[in-house]
């Protein structure tokens, strides 16, 4: 490793791919060990060198100076092993910070630095899957049996995996998720249903979609799995974390489901939504308690036909997803300094200052947004359990209330954001919602025009309402910038606040 960072400077066409198959090697092998100090530092490696060869420019001073950093880290790892010493914790210098909301780093600019290989039986299908997937990453390979599957896993020799091998392609899936945990891999099944895909997440299948399979399916899980494994800003340490967590939460209950499916059918009645509300006493209860609250500007009633008639269908089904959080049992959140109601109030806030503001924006999008405001911040939950799992509460707490969304990815590469998403995935809410919320810290690296413009709208309200349920009274230059690029009014946004602003200071009066 020494003699190929030494070369790195001048002969980076030759060094990268031998020091990227290293460090590759060294994180599968930290992961199946439980190495967690060393699995973060390669992991970290691992994406440098992944955004240098991706890169036309040449590797830079810092890179350089990081990776030697590095492999004395790691020599002194070695030594350690050698002598059945504990390993030392890793130099806090070597995990640069992260600037949330930097777009500098595209996907699409990854994808052009990856191997990707298809599996199909179908050779003639597998060779039209190729032809459109040449312009988008470095190489792509096809095979056809298991076999060659696994040699391409054991040698390290591709990035990305699609196994397309119809109803084998759970098992196969299975047999390399253990020989690989943290694989990047998509996986194809026949009659992808909800419940099914749910099941697969918990097998570690982090991204099946449906075979045969459809081109903007598969353009979401290519995005979204480079963005996951090989970005600089998310950098998923254990998959299986999070995985172990979803395996604790309650699916959506189906009073639930039902009132999303109707509020999401524009044929659908408010008798019929009424009727559902009505019938389950806990989302009753929540309906008719957010009707008492002046930050929605709703008329207070005891009526929960006249309380549905007055919120909307966007609205309803925005609250009833809004007490999910507690689907996830006891809402400790000490290392974010809140309590319950504090994040329940955030949720609410953030509800109502996205009603107000993006009704006088889009229309169109509000139903989708007012979910993704109420919900934004499930991912807090677990990001908790981590820090205080890795010891690094105390570390998290000495960041400014304005940077925790960059303190989460700095001590723990990924974001609540992200975890967000992954939940929600789970319970099978729509993919614009969950892509919505996921690129949230990152819009403009979102798949698509319309994800770009959903996660900016999220990135506003997140950014404006803080985890301690209190309201922004400016606009910080950062989300102006923002907002100017997405051509977003910063003045309409700035109404919205201040009506906000009146409505809460009446609720405490």
């Amino acid at each position: 490793m020494q003699v190929q960072v030494s070369t790195l400077a001048t002969d980076k066409e030759n060094s990268i791919p031998q020091l990227f198959r290293i460090f590759h090697n060294y994180k599968a092998s930290a992961s199946y060990l439980e190495l967690n100090e060393f699995y973060l530092l390669v992991a970290q490696g691992e994406n440098i060198l992944n955004a240098l060869r991706s890169s036309c420019d040449d590797a830079c001073e810092h890179d350089l100076k990081w990776l030697h950093s590095c492999v004395s880290q790691l020599q002194i790892w070695c030594d350690q092993l050698l002598t059945g010493e504990v390993l030392s914790l890793v130099n806090p210098s070597l995990f640069p910070t992260i600037t949330i909301l930097d777009d500098s780093e595209k996907t699409a600019d990854i994808m052009q630095g990856l191997t990707l290989l298809y599996a199909d039986t179908n050779t003639s299908r597998a060779k039209k899957m190729k032809a459109p997937l040449e312009h988008i990453f470095k190489s792509v390979h096809t095979v056809n049996n298991v076999n060659d599957i696994k040699t391409a896993v054991l040698n390290n020799t591709c990035d990305i995996i699609i196994l397309n091998m119809l109803q084998e392609s759970i098992s196969i899936a299975q047999e390399l998720i253990i020989l690989k945990p943290d694989i990047a891999l998509i996986t194809a099944v026949p009659e992808l249903r909800a419940h099914q895909k749910s099941r697969l997440l918990l097998k570690g299948m982090t991204h099946p979609i449906i075979s045969p399979i459809q081109a903007s399916d598969l353009k979401r899980q290519l995005h979204n799995i480079v963005t996951s494994h090989f970005s600089k800003v998310h950098t998923l340490i254990s998959h299986q974390k999070i995985y172990n967590f979803i395996q604790g939460i309650d699916p959506l209950p189906s009073s639930v489901k039902e009132i999303s499916r109707l509020c999401d059918d524009p044929e659908s009645s408010i008798k019929d939504l009424i009727k559902i509300i009505e019938s389950d006493p806990i989302t009753t209860a929540n309906i008719l308690h957010a009707a008492s609250m002046p930050i929605y500007a709703v008329k207070n009633t005891s009526s929960v036909e006249k309380a549905v008639v007055s919120f909307g269908k966007r609205l309803i089904k925005a609250l009833t997803l809004s007490d999910l959080a507690c689907s996830l049992g006891s809402l400790q959140l000490s290392a974010y300094n809140i309590n319950e109601e504090q994040f329940k109030q955030a949720s609410r806030l953030r509800l109502a200052l996205m009603s107000s503001w993006y009704a006088r924006v889009n229309t169109h999008d509000l139903n989708l947004l007012c979910s993704s405001s109420i919900l934004g911040n499930l991912g807090e939950i677990l990001i908790n359990q981590e820090l205080i799992g890795e010891g690094l509460e105390s570390e998290f707490k000495s960041y400014p209330p304005n940077e925790l969304s960059k303190a989460e990815v700095t001590l723990l590469k990924t974001s609540s954001a992200f975890v967000t998403a992954d939940i929600l995935e789970f319970w099978g809410l729509d993919t614009e919602l969950v892509d919505s919320i996921r690129y949230s810290d990152s819009p403009f690296n979102a798949s698509n025009a319309k994800i770009q413009q959903l996660a900016c709208a999220n990135a506003v309200v997140y950014r404006m309402v803080t985890p301690y349920g209190e309201l922004l009274e400016e606009v910080p230059q950062s989300l102006k910038n923002m907002m100017n690029k997405a051509k977003l009014k910063i003045e309409v946004l700035q109404e919205a606040v201040q009506q906000l602003s009146q409505n809460c200071t009446t609720s405490s009066e």
